[in-house]
């Protein structure tokens, strides 16, 4: 799910193509760097037992990890649709709404 804002949030109006954050004029590769640090993160603090007795919490299984992936899809392509809306009628209701 935080991926999925990532990419979302990075304009108002231009679509991820672009707005391409692994190229091109707007890229910004500390992206490439972020998404595996959180992947790590997320599984060390999963899979490390002295997290898990100071926090009194238990394993989540892997299974509830791919649980958000829909999701993020979901949201991208959504904001995706209303990106395009905002480009397409820039004076519209809905684009002043959508900022």
């Amino acid at each position: 799910m935080q991926w999925g804002n990532m990419f979302v949030a990075r304009t108002r109006t231009r679509s991820i193509v672009q707005q391409n954050p692994f190229w091109g004029p707007a890229r910004n590769l500390r992206l490439l760097v972020a998404i595996p640090i959180s992947i790590g993160v997320a599984l060390f603090v999963n899979e490390i037992a002295w997290f898990n007795s100071v926090f009194l919490t238990g394993r989540i299984p892997v299974e509830f990890f791919f649980i958000p992936i829909p999701f993020a899809f979901a949201l991208v392509a959504c904001d995706e649709a209303r990106k395009l809306l905002v480009r397409c009628f820039p004076t519209s209701i809905f684009a002043r709404l959508a900022w």
